[in-house]
């Protein structure tokens, strides 16, 4: 490709750390956008009058700080935002091989000994109570009627998701029940709107089921709905999936007013809705779902993984009416039928009241981590709810987020930057999600906040400037 790196280059410093700086500025400023092929070298070399082993020692030196990635035969790439990036947020809590390390990166509940008391019982327990069905289940696909039952009464009176027992289907946690949404009603090539920045999930799933998914402005509430309109008109979508509550990476939330003009257009256009509500349990009641405003055209999807204990991949997806059909082939082509036993300590949890339980002390353990939080960083731009799993902090100049992440990094914290939640390839926000969640020991968590904040007090080390 043909690219003119001369009005990033400074003359400052050696050639090559100029070029390579030059590149990442070129990137930040959208001249060069993430899974872009790059000049062979000896094409730049000739174009920037200087030799190829320059060319070569700047590719290498951006290719060190995760700029860009070098494909053996197919010539030197910028990373992709939905490649590299992806594959190291999801990755790095397994490479750790440091206990030290404090992880910052993944959105997970808090996980206190207390949780691992109640599941032991829980599981003891159901030893002599659980329903004979559970081990020879195999027909029911859409899950255990007693499941299902309890489901729709819990689904019903917590969330206020409408429907009956027969529009309510099991499945293996959000992601599962997303991906079945979808696949009912969104062929290949179709169009699907969601928030500009979005759950990575829902990025994989675009790429994995062939629909092209395209990225609405977002504010502190979530999607704007004059921007949800208007790409409405532009882009005709099969449907929209949404996260009113609690939007990851933001934290964003509807309050009732906004979910109205929403539910208000989506309904004038006739476009289906997907919404995620696997937050739901993470706010107090009050907030109704979109789906109640939408009943005949909406698919509604939670778990309790995010409020209870994350090996709980108990899902929960509600089926508009004349839908079922559609969807119980995809749930038996994809697992069959839900795992009948994560789904009873499910029923039995919602059966006894832990499931309220353990929401109520998510929330105030959130609570005190998000205060912490606010105390460690005050003097920044944070978004958050008082009961979000994580944050969304906003960098001082001249820091950018993948220079925080690799400092962080050497200084044993791990964070998140935007690039696994975009959806469209533009400039990542200097901003970085903080999760408070995976670290149990809140003196660890607290120490984690510590160094991101000390690390803001002074620029960023000269050699990571190179990084948008």
């Amino acid at each position: 490709m043909t690219i003119d790196l001369k009005p990033f280059l400074s003359q400052q410093g050696p050639k090559y750390l100029a070029i390579a700086r030059a590149l990442a500025e070129a990137v930040r400023q959208g001249a060069l956008a993430p899974g872009s092929r790059l000049p062979t070298h000896r094409d730049l070399a000739e174009t920037l009058g200087v030799s190829v082993q320059t060319v070569s020692r700047a590719y290498d030196q951006a290719e060190k700080h995760g700029l860009v990635q070098a494909r053996v035969g197919s010539g030197t790439w910028i990373r992709d935002a939905d490649g590299e990036s992806e594959t190291e947020y999801l990755r790095a809590p397994a490479a750790f091989t440091d206990e030290s390390q404090i992880d910052l990166s993944i959105a997970h509940p808090v996980c206190p000994p207390s949780h691992h008391v109640r599941f032991r019982q829980a599981l003891a327990e159901l030893a002599d109570v659980a329903h004979a069905d559970v081990i020879a289940a195999c027909r029911p696909i859409a899950g255990l009627a007693h499941q299902r039952e309890r489901a729709n009464h819990w689904l019903g009176e917590r969330l206020g998701v409408p429907g009956e027992v027969e529009d309510r289907l099991l499945c293996n946690g959000t992601a599962h029940g997303l991906m079945l949404a979808i696949a009912t009603v969104v062929q290949h090539g179709d169009v699907v709107l969601t928030e500009a920045l979005t759950d990575h999930g829902l990025i994989s799933l675009s790429r994995t089921l062939g629909f092209q998914l395209r990225g609405v402005a977002i504010d502190d509430q979530g999607v704007v709905p004059e921007a949800l309109e208007a790409a409405i008109v532009r882009f005709q979508p099969r449907a929209v999936c949404v996260t009113p509550t609690q939007l990851n990476p933001t934290g964003a939330t509807m309050e009732n007013a906004r979910r109205d003009e929403v539910a208000e257009i989506l309904a004038r256009h006739d476009v289906w809705l997907i919404e995620d509500d696997v937050h739901a349990l993470l706010e107090p009641p009050g907030l109704t779902p979109l789906a109640a405003r939408l009943p005949q055209q909406s698919f509604h999807v939670t778990s309790l993984t995010k409020a209870t204990v994350p090996g709980l991949r108990a899902g929960y997806l509600s089926v508009p009416r004349g839908q079922m059909h559609h969807t119980l082939p995809r749930l038996r082509a994809t697992s069959w039928m839900a795992t009948p036993l994560v789904l009873e300590l499910a029923d039995y949890w919602l059966a006894n009241g832990m499931i309220d339980t353990l929401a109520h002390e998510q929330r105030r353990l959130l609570a005190e981590r998000q205060s912490l939080a606010a105390r460690r960083l005050a003097g920044h731009a944070i978004e958050s709810r008082p009961s979000s799993l994580h944050l969304w902090l906003a960098l001082p100049e001249p820091w950018r987020a993948e220079e925080l992440q690799q400092q962080a990094s050497q200084e044993g914290v791990a964070i998140t930057t935007a690039q696994p939640f975009m959806v469209d390839p533009t400039s990542p926000p200097r901003r970085v999600r903080l999760s408070l969640g995976a670290e149990n020991d809140i003196e660890r968590l607290d120490a984690g906040l510590g160094i991101i904040a000390n690390l803001l007090q002074e620029p960023p080390p000269p050699m990571l400037q190179i990084v948008y």
